[in-house]
């Protein structure tokens, strides 16, 4: 473990290692404003795999450096990988920096039930990473536990093996699609409110799952192309980090 000066753009934000619900933005602009008039901040902190500096802890800070114009920080550098970068940020600022609210404690206990090998860590222990009580986790897990056998039936076949079934669509019209699922919009295909070289170019709005990324991703890539998609990918990549695009 090493303290240095990073430049921001190396400090990877996307990979999920943000355990509260949101940034809250007075906070960011009360950094900044602090940054600017010279007060020192402690090391955001940062998990190093030889490839990434992915941010475990400091979003705020990290956001309001940037917005005083600042191109690099202070890190305090660990090696690990992603998900050790995950791991430590469900317990960051449970005993410092901008107090936790109700649903950055859940969602980082979620984080790690939802998980297949730390949801299988007894409730003492996800609730000292997480820096919350042992009765608070088991309620979580218990809601979990509870959606999860209501969407959920065990049954018997003629050949008298036990299987489960999902129940969460029954009941339900058949040519519904879930969550929207590539459904196309009545005006899919209708003009920008500008012209290229050929003309109105098309502009397709669909209707994505906003809790289930993999299909909604799935969806994109059916209807735009792969080529398209990892171009979009990119272009946001650069976003993220806070870099110009080539446009």
């Amino acid at each position: 473990m090493e303290t240095k000066t990073l430049s921001l753009n190396d400090i990877r934000i996307d990979g999920g290692t943000q355990s509260r619900v949101t940034i809250d933005e007075a906070t960011v602009l009360d950094y900044a404003e602090a940054m600017a008039g010279g007060a020192a901040f402690p090391p955001v902190v940062v998990f190093y795999d030889g490839a990434c500096h992915w941010l475990a802890d400091g979003f705020h800070r990290y956001f309001a450096a940037r917005k005083t114009g600042r191109e690099d920080i202070q890190a305090e550098v660990r090696r690990g990988l992603r998900r050790d970068a995950i791991l430590h940020s469900v317990g960051a600022n449970s005993v410092h920096g901008l107090r936790r609210s109700l649903g950055d404690k859940r969602k980082a206990v979620t984080l790690l039930l939802a998980d297949d090998e730390w949801g299988a860590w007894s409730d003492q222990r996800v609730a000292d990473q997480c820096g919350v009580s042992r009765q608070y986790v088991n309620r979580i897990r218990n809601s979990l536990a509870t959606v999860a056998s209501e969407q959920t039936r065990r049954y018997v076949n003629k050949h008298g093996t036990t299987g489960t079934m999902n129940t969460r669509r029954i009941g339900q019209s058949s040519k519904r699609r879930p969550d929207g699922e590539g459904r196309i919009a009545k005006d899919a295909y209708r003009p920008r409110q500008f012209h290229g070289e050929d003309g109105p170019v098309p502009m397709r709005t669909i209707a994505l799952p906003l809790n289930n990324p993999q299909q909604a991703a799935r969806s994109m890539i059916g209807l735009y192309g792969e080529d398209y998609i990892r171009q979009l990918v990119h272009e946001l990549n650069l976003i993220l980090k806070g870099e110009p695009s080539n446009d």
